[in-house]
């Protein structure tokens, strides 16, 4: 044990280190990659992630002995903004409408897997591991003088070369089908299941409820009346998609999203499953397709 706690003391600023560039390389994955637009939190979390990489490198090279000071000073923000941004996300302590009112809303769920693992939970994650390590490192004294000490890069490349493939066969898990229901049969069933009370979409309360789920969950991508946000979400009302596609494919449609790199996506940046609202049921969804159709 007191050998496991010495290896922490010594190498805990290069897992740090290690956890920002995870987090770096997995945010411009997200952006850049996958087409997942970033809300102002998500931007916040950024400001304050993104100079670890250098600061944690440089105090490291240096030996710097207020290293850990300089991390936490960026760390502690960064983890307050995260957990503030997870809440947000997953609860309603917050007023969300007071946050992000312009650009994608911070609640935009662009992935959820096993249901909670968020792109805020992959942020707070990395902000806390920084954050214990810095505090290890601060009690610990290091990094230190001793000029004897090794650089541990071989742990460092295997803590990241484990955690960058863990992260890959995430994202392979989240990737969906180009035809889900032919993969997953239940959902093929609630499509069916939701038909019959599409049918009933003209229904004034039905359409009520579209609208309120509309403006809460569509409207800061695809406009208030939608009309469309330019460089965000096309317009969807008069819409030949929304008015062609048959209740069941709108639906599933919905469902599955559409990736940055689909050949039908004209803007370039990726819809998010369930419009990026897990919480929304079929009936939900039934009702958003009812209210749109009737937009003309």
């Amino acid at each position: 044990m007191t050998a496991l706690s010495d290896w922490l003391d010594r190498n805990s600023l290069w897992i740090a280190l290690a956890a920002a560039w995870v987090a770096t390389a997995g945010s411009l994955y997200f952006s850049e990659v996958a087409g997942f637009v970033p809300c102002i939190l998500c931007w916040y979390q950024r400001i304050f992630m993104y100079p670890l990489t250098l600061i944690l490198a440089i105090g490291l090279l240096r030996r710097d002995r207020n290293l850990s000071v300089f991390a936490l000073a960026f760390s502690l923000p960064g983890l307050g903004i995260a957990s503030y941004h997870y809440l947000l996300e997953k609860t309603r302590l917050f007023d969300s409408a007071a946050t992000c009112s312009a650009g994608v809303p911070c609640t935009t769920a662009w992935i959820n897997w096993f249901g909670f693992i968020t792109i805020p939970f992959l942020s707070l994650v990395g902000f806390l591991i920084i954050t214990l390590m810095a505090v290890i490192a601060w009690h610990a004294g290091e990094p230190n003088d001793d000029e004897t000490m090794v650089t541990p890069w071989r742990p460092v490349l295997g803590i990241v070369a484990v955690i960058v493939l863990a992260f890959g066969l995430l994202a392979q898990f989240n990737r969906q089908p180009a035809h889900a229901a032919e993969v997953f049969p239940v959902l093929q069933t609630s499509v069916d299941a939701a038909q019959t009370k599409v049918e009933s979409r003209a229904d004034a309360q039905l359409l009520a409820d579209g609208q309120r789920l509309y403006q809460t969950a569509c409207a800061s991508c695809h406009g208030a009346s939608g009309e469309g946000v330019s460089g965000l979400g096309n317009a969807l009302a008069g819409s030949a998609f929304i008015h062609t596609q048959d209740d069941n494919a709108l639906l599933q449609f919905i469902r599955t999203g559409r990736a940055a790199d689909d050949p039908a996506n004209q803007i370039g940046i990726a819809m998010p499953s369930n419009g990026g609202s897990p919480n929304l049921t079929d009936a939900d969804l039934t009702a958003i397709i009812g209210y749109l159709r009737h937009q003309h």
